[in-house]
C-alpha cells in the first residue's frame, strides 16, 4: 500500500504541475502554489496545508472568478482519483472551501 500511495503522490504532483501550466496559459501564474508544491512533501503536503488554513487564497478566488473551479486544489482533492491521498476530513474541508468561495 505505501508504494501505491507514493505512486499516487507522484501522479498528483504531475497533475498539479499540469494545472499550473494550464493556469499560465490563461495568463495566471499561481506563484504561491508553485512554491508550496516544490517544498517538503510536494503537492500533497501543500494541499493539506492549504486545507488546514483558515485563509482563502487569492489564487483560489481568482480561479473561481475565471470559472475554473476545475483548476483549484480543492477540486483536485475531491477527485475520486486521489482518495488514497486525502482523508475524509480533508475532502470535507475542500468541499467547504469551494462552497464558501461560491463555487457550487
Amino acid at each position: 500500500m505505501p508504494e501505491t500511495r507514493t505512486s499516487s503522490a507522484r501522479e498528483f504532483q504531475i497533475a498539479c504541475e499540469q494545472a499550473v501550466a494550464e493556469c499560465r496559459a490563461l495568463g495566471y501564474a499561481p506563484t504561491a502554489w508553485i512554491a508550496m508544491m516544490r517544498g517538503p512533501g510536494g503537492a500533497t503536503a501543500a494541499a493539506r496545508r492549504l486545507l488546514r488554513s483558515g485563509d482563502v487564497q487569492s489564487g483560489f478566488e481568482r480561479l473561481i472568478r475565471m470559472g475554473r473551479r476545475d483548476l483549484t486544489i480543492e477540486q483536485a482533492v475531491l477527485a475520486e482519483r486521489w482518495t488514497d491521498l486525502f482523508t475524509d476530513d480533508e475532502r470535507a474541508a475542500a468541499l467547504w472551501r469551494l462552497e464558501q468561495g461560491g463555487a457550487r
